[in-house]
């Protein structure tokens, strides 16, 4: 099953409404991070949300950085997103490992910290990129966006997002979705799909069971009572090539690389997006130089 992202609306034009399922690139993420249950979980969310967010916000070639910083032992995590669909982020220490809560769950809040900010820089065409900030409320990642949607866009929303990780670090389930109130909306409206929202079965579950992301907005506000706009298929960025590493090593000073060669006889690079390593040896590092030489730069 291809990862998918839904739009969709209300038919009695009160709510627009977003939803996912990204379990198997979640599955691919959880591989090369080497990420521990929570790690996975937080960077899991993180993207989830982060792709929500920027199919909210974006249109066309834009796309958004989100930053979250919250003073815990994950560190900060760094996601970037499109809203063409795509998606990649890292969190600081993926291996992150903390008892579960009182409820049994993975500690999400206590691994991100809520001692700190979110962050989301925007890039919308050729003039400056706009960065709205607030600060963080429980760490949750979902509350937190939800509360960034209210505070920075003034789009009063809920943001839910779940991440299933078994025991053995097998992916089972990753979605979520993002609910948006319109100016239609009345408190009534809302107040009744808050209720709606607390009773509401676990993402996780429902995409254990095998429901689409349509059937999650279904199984919310009714089978007869949305309407799907479009759907987009998700995955993660394309990963930067060894030949791309080569142009942004040719960027740095002479000084610079002419010390990678002679102290350590070539360089490593680590992609903190794929947690792939890019190793340029000796001779290809002394090619690198004497191209630039060679151009005088």
């Amino acid at each position: 099953m291809t990862d998918t992202l839904v739009r969709a609306v209300t038919t009695d034009g009160n709510f627009r409404a977003i939803a996912i399922d990204a379990t198997e690139m979640m599955a691919e993420v959880s591989k090369f991070h080497e990420a521990s249950q929570l790690g996975t979980t937080v960077l899991g969310r993180a993207l989830l949300g982060s792709l929500m967010v920027s199919n909210a916000i974006l249109k066309g070639d834009e796309r958004l950085a989100v930053v979250i910083n919250g003073d815990g032992p994950a560190g900060k995590i760094v996601v970037e997103a499109s809203a063409q669909g795509e998606v990649r982020g890292y969190v600081t220490n993926p291996t992150v490992e903390l008892p579960l809560t009182a409820k049994g769950m993975q500690d999400v809040a206590g691994a991100v910290g809520s001692n700190g900010f979110l962050q989301v820089t925007k890039e919308i065409g050729e003039g400056d990129p706009f960065t709205g900030q607030v600060e963080l409320m429980t760490g949750e990642i979902g509350d937190d966006l939800t509360y960034y949607m209210a505070k920075s866009e003034q789009i009063p929303s809920a943001v839910a997002v779940s991440v299933l990780v078994d025991p053995d670090g097998t992916v089972a389930a990753a979605g979520g979705f993002m609910i948006s109130a319109l100016p239609d909306a009345s408190d009534e409206d809302i107040t009744a799909l808050e209720d709606k929202l607390a009773n509401l079965p676990s993402i996780s579950s429902q995409l254990v069971e095998g429901h689409t992301p349509m059937d999650l907005l279904f199984n919310l506000f009714g089978r007869d009572d949305v309407k799907l706009l479009a759907t987009t298929e998700v995955a993660l960025y394309p990963e930067i090539s060894k030949r791309d590493y080569e142009r942004m090593l040719a960027t740095l000073p002479m000084n610079d690389l002419q010390e990678m060669l002679a102290e350590d006889h070539g360089v490593e690079i680590v992609d903190r997006f794929t947690g792939k390593k890019i190793q340029f040896d000796e001779a290809e590092l002394s090619g690198i130089i004497a191209a630039k030489d060679a151009e005088g730069l």
